[in-house]
């Protein structure tokens, strides 16, 4: 029986895992830390079918200057850190191009269009049906120009299959009573949905991989070949690797003769009471681009894209300005949070994740880049590297995500 050793506990691994054992196989999860942490735990819990266009689009070249000076951006780059960036900087600006953004697009949409379906067995069999929030992405405006600036995007996401609703002010309330009076305008996007609590669901898939019989080892690794790796407990062999380590990946990677332009987005939150905001449901400012969903243990308010290193240190005041933000939103928000939290998004240039079998060591696998999607996309990504690693070709077509793109 073949053995696959995956690294990775986050939402992508755990699924790369489960699909990987339903093929009857044998699976080993490894993480330096617990199941569920990092941006599988401090995501805002959006499972996002409008996932279907690329971060990078027309204009992004002109939302430079304020990504630069205005430190409240809902895109901030940290000025220290843009030698460094600079190069990954460039591909993403090239990526903003219609021709990419057009090829980014049909790589993503079938992922997207996938996703809630694939969740599914999963949330069944793991037990975590009640982790599920079925009301879609609320997307408000205070300006007419915020809104139709919008529209162009809304309708390639219908010209892609997902359904796009327009609001008038009437209807936006009665899904939000409680939204600021200046809020006129709403986008809904039904397909979607959120997850109570991201951290948990990911202990729960963990559970139910680890009663299917497989096994999870806390280890810290260290570096990678393609026959083992080297950990904090010594050194383990392997018969075939999985690489699904998020922001991490990229090392890993390289490594193992993939040099993936892989850049962490650093994204915040802030929790505060549920019992102090009137919240229905997963809203979202289309405008400034941070959301607020409804938690088990509270009200998280997330978003916002900071662009540094992995190694920097958090800047809360980024988290700060959600106190600000949620005000503008809802009247009634609370002046002070209970906790913040800064993480990693793997993002990759033209938002295309890499999925695929090494075509330099067969036995390597990899399934990392999704940027903010991983909880959207962990399941439907687990599910087809685990029809690649089997030869076996599935609704989805492997091409646009394989890792050979980035093999010189």
């Amino acid at each position: 029986m073949k053995h696959f050793t995956v690294l990775g506990a986050g939402i992508v691994g755990v699924c790369t895992a489960l699909a990987l054992q339903r093929e009857g196989w044998r699976v080993t999860l490894i993480d330096r830390d617990a199941p569920g942490q990092g941006c599988s735990f401090g995501n805002a819990g959006i499972l996002h079918s409008g996932g279907v266009l690329p971060f990078a689009r027309p204009g992004i070249v002109g939302m430079v200057p304020r990504m630069l000076f205005d430190r409240e951006s809902a895109l901030v780059l940290n000025w220290r850190y843009l030698g460094s960036l600079a190069p990954w900087f460039a591909r993403f600006l090239w990526a903003s191009r219609p021709s990419h953004v057009e090829r980014a697009s049909r790589a993503l949409a079938p992922l997207a269009l996938r996703a809630r379906a694939a969740y599914e067995p999963l949330l069944r069999d793991a037990r975590a049906q009640d982790l599920l929030r079925p009301r879609g992405e609320l997307y408000a405006y205070r300006t007419r120009e915020g809104f139709e600036a919008e529209r162009a995007d809304m309708n390639a996401r219908r010209a892609l299959g997902l359904p796009v609703e327009e609001l008038d002010q009437a209807a936006l309330r009665d899904l939000e009573p409680a939204i600021a009076p200046d809020y006129r305008y709403a986008w809904y996007q039904p397909a979607s949905a959120s997850i109570a609590n991201p951290g948990r669901l990911v202990q729960r898939l963990v559970a139910l991989f680890t009663e299917r019989g497989g096994e999870f080892r806390n280890l810290d690794v260290r570096s990678v070949s393609p026959t083992s790796i080297l950990t904090d407990q010594g050194n383990l062999e392997v018969e075939n690797l999985v690489i699904c380590a998020g922001a991490h990946s990229q090392a890993f990677a390289a490594a193992l003769g993939c040099n993936a332009p892989l850049q962490t987005w650093r994204g915040y939150h802030i929790m505060v009471p549920s019992d102090s905001v009137p919240l229905n449901g997963l809203l979202v400012d289309g405008e400034m681009h941070f959301a607020m969903t409804p938690m088990e243990d509270g009200i998280r308010v997330a978003g916002l894209v900071e662009f540094a290193s992995l190694d920097a240190p958090p800047n809360y005041d980024r988290a700060d300005l959600f106190l600000k933000l949620g005000r503008m939103l809802l009247p009634d928000f609370p002046r002070e949070a209970q906790s913040r939290w800064m993480g990693h998004r793997p993002g990759m240039p033209d938002s295309v994740p890499v999925i695929g079998r090494s075509p330099v060591h067969p036995n390597v696998y990899f399934n990392f880049g999704h940027g903010t999607l991983g909880l959207t996309f962990g399941p439907i990504t687990g599910g087809l590297l685990a029809e690649v690693a089997a030869d076996r070709r599935g609704a989805i077509d492997p091409a646009p995500y394989d890792p050979a793109r980035y093999v010189a």
